[in-house]
């Protein structure tokens, strides 16, 4: 005797469950559109991707095409000349440029990647504390998005002009609060001719201007001591015709004018429109990005490597610096190396900071020295009306990339290494 298990009203299962959705005409139209639209949006993507692939090749062939003709040795030994604008070169910008990024990362990547430990790693439980930290952290993501125009009116009053508050910045004066590097002269000029002159040490350094009336000690452009002889044109006495003993003697009541002597190690406060200040401006622009780049590398680390470092007894401190640290280097590294790009492509804060000038033959001489950079130049040349300079702006966009290729790279080596170690 069978018993049957079926409901009283249960209804009868529809075919198409039986055999299956998938056998159904409706089922397979839906997966073919499925499919189709796929294929759309994939090819969509790639159309889209090829597009800015292209648009960048074609930049490329012109730039290229344009200045390959001054791609010469004298373009990297040069520099800008007004007057002879075919031996103009770019190796103070060069220079120039590599200067002001080094400070740049000494300043923002230890900075950047310290901040993200400490919001990152150190996180508050007080419930205050944590609507600060979530206030940083919306702040910051802000700052990156910040006009790098606006770092740079910010780097001209923090750090040219200090806000005025250790002294202005003076021409052929005691500039600021001098703190080391720098020796206080008056230039005198001689008899010795083609403007030779001697430097009389500078004691009272609110005197601007220094009259020689007697003989006194100075020192020659070597910094050897010297003893100067005065000639009175009124006294009688004939002028001296050995040259030696001319580059010695100054007329009397000669004025001399303060002239500062300084070495590679000069430091003052405030900075002045010196490449120490300018790339302390970048590590403004550059520290946001960083920031954000070590947080987002903070958290792809394993919650389970922190944890099982706790379960064998290792403190906060040491479970940062050994474990969590060292698996977010690559992409820490990462964050640096977009920063840095960047950074040494920003034109508008060194504007700012430093000025539009380009008139200059070597690199820094000091940590005070004004600098030319790379975008400034190029600036500067694709401004100008000669065909001369507008391939010497195309040539320059090349040296730039070139540079900024082969310091990526490096950092890319150094990732690697750091991620197989």
């Amino acid at each position: 005797m069978s018993i049957s298990t079926a409901a009283p009203n249960a209804k009868p299962i529809p075919a198409a469950i039986r055999k299956g959705a998938s056998a159904t005409a409706e089922a397979v139209q839906n997966s073919a559109r499925r499919k189709r639209f796929s294929r759309m949006f994939y090819w969509l993507c790639v159309m889209i991707s090829m597009l800015s692939v292209v648009v960048l090749v074609v930049l490329l062939i012109s730039i290229f095409y344009q200045g390959s003709s001054r791609l010469t040795p004298t373009l990297l030994k040069g520099s800008h000349s007004a007057l002879a604008p075919e031996t103009s070169g770019m190796y103070p910008a060069i220079v120039g440029s590599l200067s002001i990024c080094a400070v740049c990362a000494l300043a923002a990547l230890p900075l950047g990647v310290g901040t993200a430990i400490f919001l990152e790693e150190f996180k508050p439980t007080n419930r205050w504390l944590r609507y600060l930290h979530g206030f940083i952290n919306l702040n910051i993501s802000n700052l990156a998005g910040v006009p790098s125009i606006v770092y740079g009116l910010l780097g001209l009053s923090l750090f040219v002009f200090m806000f005025n508050v250790f002294g202005q910045i003076q021409v052929n004066g005691s500039s600021g609060t001098e703190l080391m590097g720098v020796e206080r002269y008056y230039q005198v000029l001689t008899l010795g001719g083609g403007g030779h002159t001697v430097l009389v040490p500078q004691t009272d350094l609110e005197q601007a201007t220094f009259q020689v009336t007697e003989p006194i000690e100075a020192e020659d452009r070597d910094g050897n001591p010297i003893q100067i002889a005065v000639w009175d044109p009124k006294g009688g006495q004939p002028k001296p015709k050995d040259k030696n003993v001319r580059r010695h003697t100054v007329k009397l009541n000669q004025i001399g004018g303060a002239y500062a002597k300084t070495s590679w190690n000069y430091f003052r406060i405030p900075f002045g429109r010196s490449f120490l200040a300018a790339g302390l401006t970048l590590s403004l622009v550059i520290l946001p990005i960083v920031i954000i780049a070590s947080q987002e590398a903070l958290r792809g680390v394993s919650p389970s490597l922190r944890e099982a470092s706790y379960g064998l007894g290792a403190t906060k401190w040491q479970t940062v610096r050994n474990v969590s640290l060292p698996a977010a280097v690559p992409g820490i590294m990462t964050g640096a190396i977009l920063a840095m790009g960047r950074a040494i492509g920003e034109a508008a804060p060194i504007l700012v900071v430093l000025g539009a000038t380009v008139a200059k033959s070597t690199g820094p001489q000091n940590l005070m020295d004004n600098v030319v950079t790379m975008p400034v130049l190029i600036f500067n040349w694709a401004g100008l009306q000669q065909a001369t300079y507008q391939e010497l702006a195309a040539a320059a966009i090349i040296v730039l990339l070139v540079v900024l290729l082969l310091v990526n790279s490096v950092a890319i080596y150094l990732r690697q290494k750091l991620r197989l170690e």
